[in-house]
């Protein structure tokens, strides 16, 4: 039962969209965490409910770019945005003290580092929806929510396993650390990785085109989430929730960016 709490506790706090059941325990913190991947899972799936929409409409490719894009970060409430302009800010520029960084990544004004990043991020993001647009199927909508599921199960795994900042949230968080938590964003990702398969094999056990794609699109997103996060935690001196976003924005974008160079 803690983990159908930690799932609505985790929708409640990444998704905009209203949730339905409002119940917050704090000893279920871990659930939420650990549930996160199957909140991008949801979203991914609404985007691409979204894709079929403006593909039955017959919209453009850069329209239909530009507003998967805008629906994908408005589902999130645009929480992991704010997470990477902060970080971008803070760990970007060649400060020297770790002070100084962290004090920067607690400013509310965004620098010049943010808004350049975001631009370029927003413009490489849109570019990628819009080559992968005209494409629409079943199989290319499995590879997106894969996206969005294994970005968050890096962040739920780096968020319990990787000690956290002194200023982070996640400081409540008792006994950190311990493999067994992550368990359930591990099997998520796992379920996920494993439909997309099979509907991009076309349902056969023996085909590999399905595995090649579906693992190199996952193994992108999470080797870019991964260096993300080493190298935050490693200037920033601990996890955060900035960092999760950070590394959530950074993962996707990659993962987005090869979908649409391999499919």
């Amino acid at each position: 039962m803690k983990y159908v709490r930690g799932f609505f506790m985790a929708w409640g706090m990444f998704c905009w969209i209203p949730c339905p059941y409002k119940e917050w325990r704090m000893e279920d913190r871990k659930a939420q965490i650990a549930m996160f991947p199957l909140v991008g899972t949801f979203i991914g799936v609404i985007v691409c409910l979204c894709w079929w929409l403006l593909d039955v409409l017959g919209c453009s490719s850069l329209l239909t770019g530009a507003l998967l894009t805008g629906a994908y970060f408005l589902l999130t409430g645009f929480i992991h945005i704010d997470g990477f302009m902060d970080c971008s800010d803070a760990v970007m520029p060649r400060h020297p003290q770790m002070d100084e960084r962290r004090r920067i990544l607690k400013d509310p004004h965004s620098g010049s580092f943010a808004v350049v990043c975001l631009v370029i991020m927003l413009i490489v993001f849109t570019a990628s929806m819009a080559e992968i647009a005209p494409k629409f199927s079943i199989a290319n909508c499995s590879l997106l929510v894969v996206i969005f599921t294994a970005s968050r199960t890096i962040s739920a795994l780096e968020v319990l396993m990787r000690p956290p900042m002194e200023t982070s949230q996640y400081r409540q968080l008792e006994d950190p650390g311990r493999v067994r938590d992550t368990i359930p964003a591990i099997i998520i990702l796992i379920i996920v990785l494993g439909i997309s398969e099979l509907i991009l094999s076309g349902m056969s056990w023996y085909a590999l085109i399905g595995e090649i794609y579906s693992n190199v699109i996952a193994l992108t997103v999470m080797a870019a989430a991964f260096i993300t996060c080493n190298i935050d935690s490693r200037k920033l001196g601990g996890m955060s929730g900035d960092i999760s976003g950070h590394m959530i924005t950074i993962s996707e974008l990659f993962g987005v960016l090869v979908m649409a160079l391999i499919i």
